[in-house]
């Protein structure tokens, strides 16, 4: 099925802001892509795949499309910005194709900057529930290791957070926080940020040799953070089918 306004440009803004300072990768393409691919059939997502890499055409695309309304505009912009945020920071570039979409959004460019401020505290906050939960799986069952260690300091390096959020969750490693902080902290989210949250936590983890205890800690901060049990089967890499122990 053909999508909305909202999800339309949610997968086109983001596509300009991806291309902003590079050309995009197949998987690159592929992560954007997911955004909205639950709204598609297969031959419509191999069109809007060749659409993303493609940022002439993406261009082209943009101008032409009808704004959403002003709340899906808020909506999907968040959404763009938290795609700048996804290696850390956001350059000058991104910054400048944000508040060019905020423009055709009709939003006034004073009111983008608070935007972005708001925005980018909430992903710093999110940031520190991620780094936190991977922290305390490493102490599981043993010390963390040397590849540990640089696998953790790479996590952070990519993470939005400040020098001194940073500084902090660097020193997590040797000292992270409990189950239930982790917890008592996702708590203070909205619903809706609470399982994006747990979604970021789940990607960083899809490679991890951790699995079952990833589980297991994952049921536990959900179990502290009166947070159905359900949840497990909808994170990429949980769910019981995925290969993962109980």
């Amino acid at each position: 099925m053909p999508l909305n306004a909202e999800q339309e440009w949610t997968l086109v803004s983001c596509g300009l802001l991806a291309l902003a300072d590079r050309t995009l990768t197949g998987g690159e393409a592929a992560r954007l892509l997911s955004l909205v691919e639950t709204y598609l059939d297969p031959e419509e997502q191999d069109l809007w795949m060749d659409l993303v890499c493609d940022k002439g055409a993406l261009e082209a695309h943009f101008e032409h499309m009808r704004p959403p309304p002003l709340e899906a505009g808020l909506r999907l912009l968040e959404a763009v910005w938290n795609t700048a945020l996804a290696d850390g920071d956001a350059s000058l570039s991104e910054i400048r194709i944000f508040d060019r979409i905020g423009e055709r959004l009709s939003i006034e460019k004073s009111q983008l900057a608070v935007h972005r401020k708001t925005w980018t505290y909430a992903a710093m906050e999110r940031a520190e529930v991620i780094a936190g939960f991977v922290a305390n799986l490493l102490h599981r069952g043993s010390r963390p290791t040397d590849d540990d260690r640089m696998s953790y300091e790479a996590l952070i390096a990519r993470l939005p957070l400040s020098k001194t959020r940073r500084d902090r969750m660097l020193k997590s490693i040797d000292a992270p926080p409990t189950v239930e902080a982790i917890a008592e902290f996702l708590s203070r989210f909205e619903p809706k940020y609470q399982v994006e949250t747990l979604r970021s936590i789940a990607h960083e983890l899809l490679r991890t040799d951790r699995r079952a205890a990833a589980r297991q800690q994952m049921a536990e901060v959900l179990a502290a953070s009166n947070l159905p049990q359900s949840l497990l089967g909808d994170l990429p890499g949980f769910a019981k089918t995925d290969g993962v122990a109980s």
